[in-house]
């Protein structure tokens, strides 16, 4: 099986929890001796790393037969792109349950790890787990003059309509593109508005603070 670990914490002397999300959802492994500088499995046991792993069908397991896939270095060797990554591995690790695709969830993960403007897939990525999650945001429109998008009904506001604006027409214009678009095609271009948007919009519906979306470059 092949998971992309989230989330690494020490065990007991000199181990590591390695939890990992898969195409089947979410795994703990134990990798024993890990945090030793001798390990083989030291380097395929970091956070923000792809492996195949040995699946026991079980929730909590040892890692076993091991191979590195993707390391992500590239994303490892910049501070700003380790944090848009790991703005996404944050939602996996807080909002993803049991009940949710985890195929396709896996595979939008993967694709936007891949992709080269890691800033713009970040958040694209955040408002498309929005579906899975029950919150897609509501971009369509009814014909109306569009003045804006709210973050308590999720929905767009039309001229004449009483309802509080939190992202203009111009910005909306910008986050349906990352709403839509693949994240091969997104291109360069200033979204702080839409990144304040997401994380209030998180914080509202799912009582999710996304710390990796505070102060990013």
């Amino acid at each position: 099986m092949i998971g992309i670990i989230y989330k690494v914490q020490p065990y007991l002397e000199h181990g590591k929890l390695l939890f990992l999300y898969t195409k089947k959802g979410k795994k703990t492994l134990v990798a024993q001796g890990a945090q030793k500088l001798k390990s083989n499995d030291r380097f395929l046991s970091q956070y923000l790393t792809k492996i195949e792993f040995d699946d026991e069908n079980k929730g909590f397991h040892r890692l076993k037969q091991a191979k590195l896939i993707n390391d992500y270095q590239k994303i490892k060797e910049d501070f700003y792109h380790t944090k848009h990554a790991a703005l996404m591995l944050e939602i996996v690790d807080q909002a993803v349950d049991e009940h949710l695709p985890h195929e396709t969830i896996f595979n939008e993960l993967s694709l936007a790890l891949d992709a080269k403007n890691l800033k713009k897939t970040s958040l694209s990525f955040a408002i498309k787990m929005l579906k899975y999650l029950g919150y897609e945001l509501n971009l369509t429109g009814n014909g109306n003059k569009v003045i804006g998008l709210n973050i308590e009904t999720g929905s767009l506001v039309y001229e004449g309509e009483k309802i509080k604006v939190d992202l203009e027409t111009k910005d909306v214009i910008e986050l349906l593109k990352l709403a839509k678009m693949p994240y091969s095609d997104l291109s360069e271009g200033d979204i702080k508005k839409q990144q304040t948007f997401v994380k209030e919009y998180y914080q509202y519906h799912l009582q999710l603070t996304l710390k990796n979306l505070e102060e990013r470059g």
